[in-house]
């Protein structure tokens, strides 16, 4: 993909997570109902929260795309090289003290492409517990799924009351 394809891909899943928050979810896919592609890329984020509960910093850092990985949310966007992203999880990150996916919706663009849409909470080891909404797009790289967008945006704060 060259970058002209990305910026419009990453201009099409902002817009796809707003439709899609619209009209609501489809029911539930059973295991049965669901592609070989879709197990697998489940199956990718079954295992990335694990490594986030887990502190495995280099296997998450192995996670990202190669190219490196476009992160955007909050009202910000950057192309992250991936020498950055590892150096990032394996010197500088702090994990969860607990950490779950909550209503993973899976769009499959291709046997080599998908978007992932939902929300996940993360705590602190201070007992805070925060609530993100999260956007991925993930391309198939050297047999492996790789992250190469990454959404994660906080609610809004709360206005104040008097």
């Amino acid at each position: 993909m060259n970058a002209y394809s990305i910026r419009t891909l990453a201009a099409f899943l902002i817009m796809a997570a707003g439709v899609f928050s619209v009209y609501g979810q489809q029911p539930a896919k059973t295991a049965v109902q669901m592609s070989e592609t879709e197990r697998s890329i489940r199956a990718f984020y079954d295992a990335y929260a694990e490594d986030l509960r887990g502190h495995k910093r280099e296997s998450i850092a192995d996670r990202y795309d190669r190219r490196g990985v476009y992160m955007v949310g909050n009202g910000r966007k950057s192309l992250q090289p991936f020498d950055q992203v590892k150096d990032q999880y394996l010197t500088k990150w702090s994990g969860p003290k607990a950490f779950s996916w909550k209503d993973l919706s899976v769009e499959v663009l291709s046997k080599e492409t998908a978007v992932v849409t939902g929300l996940f909470e993360w705590h602190t080891d201070a007992g805070a517990v925060f609530n993100y909404s999260y956007t991925g797009l993930l391309v198939k790289q050297d047999g492996k799924w790789r992250i190469r967008l990454e959404d994660e945006s906080t609610a809004p704060p709360k206005p104040a009351t008097n």
